[in-house]
Formats: C-alpha cells, structure tokens, sequence
C-alpha cells in the first residue's frame, strides 16, 4: 500500500517533504545564530520597534523594515532570544527549497525541480545563513518570488490569473527592496525580458503598482515617525558622507 501511494500521484510531495525535512535538520544542526556583526543590530533594531521606541537616531541600515517589522512582532509575542531572531529566516530558508522546486517544475520537469530542492537543501551559503537574523536570504527569496510570479504570468492563460500573478510579482519585489535595497538589480532582469520580447504588455503596469503599493507603506511610516517621507533616503546619504569624511576612503 505504501509502495503504491509513493508511486501515485503523491510521489514527488512524499520526496519533496523528505527534502525539507533533510534541509531543516541540516540548519538546526549547524544553526548559527545571532552574532556581532549586523545581525545583532538588526536585534537591537527590532526590540526598539517591539518596545515602541522610536528608530528616529538608529543607523541607516537598521531601516530595512521588511525584515525589522515582521521579526519586531515576534519579539513582542515570544520575547527576544535567539529563536525568535532567527526562525523567520529558518522559514525562509525552507521556502526558498520550495521555490526552486516550483522553478524546476514550471521551465523544465518534476525530476529537475527535486534535483533543485535537494541540491539547495544543503548548499553551505544557504545553510549558513538560513539561521542568521540578517537580510542577504530573504531579500534573495523575495526578489527569486517575483522573477518567478512574473514568469508564470506569462505562461498563464487567463488574463486574470496572468494581472493577479504580475501584481504578486510587484509586492514581492517591494517587501525584497524593504529589506535590502541592492534587491532592485533585478530590474535589469525585466528590462532586458521585455526588450528582448519587443513587447510591453498591459499587466506589467500592475507590477509596477504593487511595488510603489509596498513602498508607500514605508514613505507613510517615516512621514508619521519623522515628518519626512523620504527620510531613508536623506539618513543614508548623511550616512556615507559622514563616513567618507571619517576615513577619508574616497
């Protein structure tokens, strides 16, 4: 029976739920961690928004909020430890495995979508970082979301399902610039898609809403917070002029 039910449809969700499994007790094996360098910044950052304090004076960095909000919520249930800083990215990290395997699946097969699970189940960086409270893994998971959205949306038949996927595509790639803004190099990515296509279709402008959709939320925290919508902006470049100043790098 459970010969059959492995050979049925089931297949390839049995191997697949094996592959996570595998990929979670690998991370917790070699979980890292919060550690001295930004992620423990990132820490501080997310307690202060937990204990309502105001991010006004902290270093630029520490304003990538689609990381610092959603783990500033868990500190405010479960309380700050090293858990609760890193079991969001752990998630992440397992996602990205079902990603790949979604990409496998929609540009080649079943069997190249497992061989992809299973391959980034134990790559070092992925391991690594997959319990590290820092932004590089879950901006990388994002930003794979949205080429992925955008690709299905162009498989896709229904005109409707084609506009839901492209809007996805557009959140996706904001909450991956909320969390580190190098994310937008994707861009480059769909300008030469679409060159090279020679074609601009009607529900690309809906990505593009769903991506300013995303950024207002951060223009309307920092014009509550600071009167200034475009305080990041203005932090960051006060920021690196202070410290060419300082070290006299350039």
């Amino acid at each position: 029976m459970h010969k059959n039910l492995i050979r049925g449809k089931y297949k390839n969700t049995i191997l697949l739920g094996l592959i996570l499994i595998f990929a979670l007790v690998l991370r917790l094996v070699f979980f890292t961690g919060v550690d001295e360098s930004d992620s423990l910044s990132y820490v501080e950052f997310a307690n202060m928004l937990a204990q309502g304090e105001s991010l006004k004076d902290v270093k630029p960095h520490g304003f990538r909020l689609g990381i610092i909000f959603p783990v500033a919520v868990l500190y405010s249930i479960l309380g700050v430890s090293e858990f609760t800083s890193s079991i969001l990215i752990l998630l992440i990290s397992l996602a990205s495995v079902v990603l790949i395997y979604k990409f496998g699946v929609m540009l080649f097969n079943q069997k190249v979508g497992l061989l992809s699970a299973f391959l980034l189940s134990f790559f070092p960086l992925d391991v690594v970082y997959s319990t590290k409270f820092m932004t590089d893994l879950p901006s990388a998971f994002f930003v794979a979301l949205s080429v992925y959205f955008f690709l299905k949306s162009e498989k896709v038949d229904k005109k409707k399902s084609a506009n839901s996927y492209c809007l996805f595509s557009g959140l996706s790639l904001g909450i991956a610039y909320l969390m580190k803004e190098i994310s937008l190099i994707i861009a480059l990515f769909f300008i030469i898609y679409i060159f090279y296509n020679k074609k601009i279709e009607n529900r690309y402008f809906l990505m593009l809403l769903g991506f300013i959709l995303i950024i207002s939320l951060e223009f309307v925290f920092f014009l509550k917070l600071t009167g200034n919508p475009f305080f990041r902006y203005s932090a960051i470049s006060s920021d690196w002029a202070s410290a060419i100043i300082e070290t006299n790098m350039y």
